[in-house]
C-alpha cells in the first residue's frame, strides 16, 4: 500500500472514534406485634430507599430526533438529588453537527432554542468536518485535546479500553482538557436564561460525556444518575457504531491485516461507552483533586457564586 493511502485509513479509523420465656398465651400475640412491627419497619424503609431513588433518578432526558445527529439529547427534566429538576431547552448534548439538514438546524434553534454551540473536537476533526453555520448560533471552539495522540495497535488485547481510559485520564488532567471544560462553563454562565447551550464532540460520547459529567455534577447529581445518562450513548449510537465498525474493518483489511476477534472487540471498545471509562475520570479527579467539588473549584476555577448562578439559572427552585 502507497504512503498516501495507509495516512488515510489511518485518520479513518482515529474518525471513527474519539441490603425469652413468656407464658404460652403471651407469644402468639408478641410474635404478631414483633412480625407486624418487623413489616411496618420493613415496608417503611423500602418505601424511602425508594423514594430516595427516586429523588436521584427520577425524570428522564429527550432524545432530539435530528437526520444529521444520531445522539442528541436535551437533559431537560432529569431531577437531582435535592429534588430540583433541569430546566427543557437549556443544556443540549450532541455528536457531530457536520452533517445538520435544513430541518434539524431549524429544530434546535426554534424548538430548543440553541444560541451556543460548543465544539469540543480536535482542530484536525474542525476542519475535515465543520459544524454547519446555523444562522443566530455562536460557535465556540474549545479543543480538549490538541490532537489525538498515534493510533495504538489494535491487534494487541485491551488496545482499544486502555486508549479509551487514557483519554479519559488526559481530559482531566492536562491544562488543555480543563481549558476546554473551562470554556464550556464559561459559556453556560454567559447564556441568557432563555436559551440553550449545545456541546458536542465526535460520536457525543467522550469528550461530550465527560462534559455532561460536570454539568451535572455542578448541578448536584450523583455519579449514579450521571453514569447512567453517560451510559445511554449507547443506545442511540447503536447504528452509527455499527456503519462505524464496517468502516474501521474495510480499512484494517486494506492495509493486509488480519481481522481477528482481538481487532473487532478493541473497534467496539473504541467506538462504544463504557462505565469503567467514565470511572476512570472519576479516580483521576479524586487522585489529583481530593473530590468532584475540589474539582470543579480547584481544576475549573469556579467560584461558589459561578456555582450557584448555574443552579439558579438551569434548575428549577427546589421543593
Amino acid at each position: 500500500m502507497n504512503k498516501r493511502l495507509s495516512t488515510l485509513v489511518t485518520a479513518l479509523l482515529l474518525t471513527t472514534t474519539l441490603g425469652w420465656q413468656q407464658p404460652l398465651s403471651t407469644i402468639t400475640a408478641a410474635a404478631k406485634t414483633t412480625q407486624t412491627t418487623k413489616t411496618a419497619k420493613t415496608t417503611k424503609k423500602a418505601k424511602a430507599t425508594k423514594h430516595a431513588k427516586a429523588k436521584t433518578m427520577a425524570g428522564k432526558s429527550t432524545h432530539i430526533k435530528l437526520q444529521g445527529a444520531s445522539n442528541a439529547r436535551d437533559l431537560g427534566g432529569y431531577i437531582n438529588q435535592n429534588g430540583q429538576k433541569i430546566k427543557v431547552h437549556r443544556l443540549i448534548r450532541s455528536n457531530g453537527l457536520s452533517t445538520l439538514s435544513k430541518s434539524d438546524q431549524q429544530k434546535l434553534v426554534k424548538t430548543y432554542h440553541v444560541a451556543t454551540d460548543i465544539d469540543l473536537r480536535t482542530v484536525v476533526e474542525q476542519q475535515k468536518s465543520p459544524d454547519v453555520k446555523i444562522k443566530g448560533v455562536k460557535l465556540v471552539k474549545a479543543n480538549v485535546f490538541k490532537a489525538f495522540p498515534a493510533f495504538p495497535d489494535f491487534s494487541k488485547k485491551n488496545a482499544g479500553d486502555k486508549m479509551m481510559r487514557k483519554s479519559y485520564h488526559d481530559a482531566i488532567t492536562t491544562a488543555q482538557g480543563r481549558k476546554a471544560y473551562k470554556s464550556l462553563f464559561h459559556q453556560l454562565l454567559k447564556n441568557p436564561k432563555n436559551k440553550a447551550v449545545l456541546w458536542h464532540c465526535s460520536a457525543g460520547k467522550d469528550r461530550a460525556g465527560m462534559g455532561t459529567a460536570l454539568v451535572l455534577s455542578a448541578l448536584n447529581f450523583n455519579r449514579k444518575a450521571i453514569t447512567k445518562d453517560y451510559l445511554k450513548s449507547n443506545t442511540y449510537l447503536t447504528a452509527t457504531n455499527a456503519e462505524n465498525l464496517q468502516k474501521q474493518e474495510a480499512g484494517w483489511k486494506a492495509q493486509g491485516k488480519a481481522l481477528t476477534p482481538t481487532v473487532i472487540a478493541n473497534f467496539k471498545d473504541q467506538n462504544g461507552v463504557k462505565k469503567s471509562y467514565i470511572d476512570t475520570m472519576y479516580k483521576a479527579i479524586n487522585t489529583k483533586y481530593g473530590s468532584m467539588d475540589n474539582f470543579l473549584h480547584k481544576g475549573l476555577g469556579l467560584s461558589n457564586a459561578q456555582l450557584k448562578q448555574l443552579r439558579a439559572n438551569y434548575l428549577t427552585p427546589a421543593k
